[in-house]
């Protein structure tokens, strides 16, 4: 992982090591995956570097593949053409269609849609759903070949739950939560402070680790046990 485009200070991945030494720069499913692992990740640990490295690696697909036109990404970046550095290839696809590995664009809206609300970000937010407006055709006509644009469909019916968890078993808590099944929400944590939107200001109220359940940014009432939180959802 490194800078890989002339004159651009932005974090870039290549798509193959091999003998010490990379080559070939990623394409649109090397960076929607890598993304989606590393908002897994942070959710996992809870440590913010994993979160900031999935932003970073965001904004070099928004300048490199996006297509502002058609508001999707095509699969190679917009250089590979002109500097002999990946694939020639006549034409910049788009990739749309869900297979065994889903399709890079619907990862990609997935992504914007869980780290606009882990950021606050409503510019990420609002693309991911122009995104699945761009396919919901499709989407309706052959669901067989779209079910990861249509788990973001379902998600988008209502609110992704934002949930912070502030204190010092915020790890003990963590790992409660994540026994349970709740495909339609977004964790943070810390066990001090953080400058992470969704933890900022946020604290351990009465010296006791406290969990704030949010949907839209406006909050439950904060509560101190992981059966509380479930029954807010």
């Amino acid at each position: 992982m490194q800078a890989p485009f002339h004159g651009c200070s932005q974090v870039g991945l290549f798509r193959s090591f091999k003998h010490g030494r990379a080559s070939i720069d990623g394409f649109l499913e090397d960076y929607a995956l890598v993304i989606q692992a590393l908002i897994s990740l942070y959710e996992v640990i809870f440590v913010a570097e994993w979160l900031n490295l999935a932003k970073e690696l965001t904004e070099t697909t928004l300048t490199h593949f996006f297509d502002p036109v058609e508001n999707l990404f095509f699969f190679t970046d917009a250089d590979t053409a002109d500097n002999g550095r990946g694939s020639q290839l006549i034409a910049r696809k788009k990739e749309l269609f869900d297979n065994v590995i889903p399709a890079s664009n619907s990862v990609m809206a997935h992504n914007l849609h869980r780290l606009g609300l882990h950021l606050e970000n409503s510019q990420y937010t609002e693309l991911a759903a122009t995104m699945l407006r761009q396919v919901q055709e499709l989407v309706v006509q052959e669901p067989q070949n779209m079910a990861n644009w249509a788990s973001l469909y379902a998600n988008l019916l209502r609110p992704t739950a934002e949930i912070a968890v502030v204190g010092s078993q915020v790890e003990e808590f963590r790992r409660d939560i994540s026994h349970h099944y709740l495909p339609n929400v977004v964790l943070a944590g810390t066990a001090s402070v953080s400058s992470l939107p969704l933890l900022a200001g946020r604290e351990a109220r009465a010296g006791a680790t406290t969990i704030y359940v949010c949907f839209n940014r406006t909050c439950h009432q904060p509560v101190h046990s992981v059966a509380e939180a479930l029954a807010q959802l």
